[in-house]
């Protein structure tokens, strides 16, 4: 049975999705979609992530961190090594480990992926926001950032946990089909109606999320998915932080 597997934020966290995938048993019939920011943080980067997404022929939209990754990577090809002087320490090493085929890569990715009812994306959906190949880039990059909404349901900065309202999936009424998305990550996933966000932190020490669908008669079956997880060999962030 032709299944869609979808998996939170991989940040670099190879040796947890291998693991992950093989929990799995990844068939040839199966669609498999990152939500994005599978670079930057974590142990593994860039040019290694990339191939084995390539290799395994694994679907991804663009997360924020690809998105900052292209830019710096063409401001380093612009400027050379005094751009560099500019960046932390993980973004450094997140360029240097790219060239054209990474480059390529992630200019090849969508924001979004739809699989009939489904929509993969990586932050979310504001109540104004629709769906369509002709998105500006404003609109594209706020969905790829988009976590809270405050009291007039606008979306506002991560930092801003005073006027945090309510979190977008809270509020999404569907219209673009049932989505999962990432960027934010919580203890375990958060289920809304017609939404899920399966970033559990991986990178933080938490655990690298997939959540599996199958076909019904109507589409996928958005009733009774099931969620698999593997937990996360270290805290990658605070062994950076640490500079360890």
């Amino acid at each position: 049975m032709k299944r869609v597997i979808v998996y939170g934020d991989l940040h670099g966290c190879l040796d947890e999705f291998a693991i992950l995938r093989q929990e799995l048993k990844i068939t040839k019939e199966d669609i498999e979609v990152s939500v994005g920011d599978i670079l930057n943080k974590g142990p593994y980067l860039a040019d290694k992530m990339i191939a084995y997404m390539q290799e395994h022929s694994i679907k991804a939209v663009i997360g924020n961190n690809e998105a900052k990754a292209m830019k710096q990577y063409e401001k380093y090809l612009q400027s050379g090594e005094e751009y560099l002087k500019t960046l932390r320490p993980f973004e450094i090493a997140t360029v240097l480990s790219m060239q054209d085929n990474e480059y390529s890569y992630l200019k090849s990715l969508p924001y979004y992926l739809k699989c009939e009812n489904l929509t993969i994306l990586h932050g979310g959906l504001t109540p104004d926001m629709k769906l369509s190949k002709n998105m500006d880039m404003v609109s594209k990059k706020e969905m790829t950032l988009v976590r809270y909404l405050n009291k007039k349901l606008e979306p506002i900065p991560w930092s801003d946990e005073d006027n945090r309202y309510k979190f977008w999936s809270e509020v999404y009424d569907g219209r673009e089909g049932f989505v999962i998305s990432g960027h934010h990550p919580f203890p375990k996933p958060k289920i809304e109606k017609y939404a899920l966000d399966i970033d559990t932190g991986c990178v933080y020490g938490g655990r690298l999320t997939a959540v599996v669908f199958k076909k019904n008669k109507k589409g996928y079956d958005t009733k009774n998915y099931e969620f698999f997880s593997q937990k996360a060999k270290n805290d990658y962030w605070k062994k950076y932080l640490k500079g360890v």
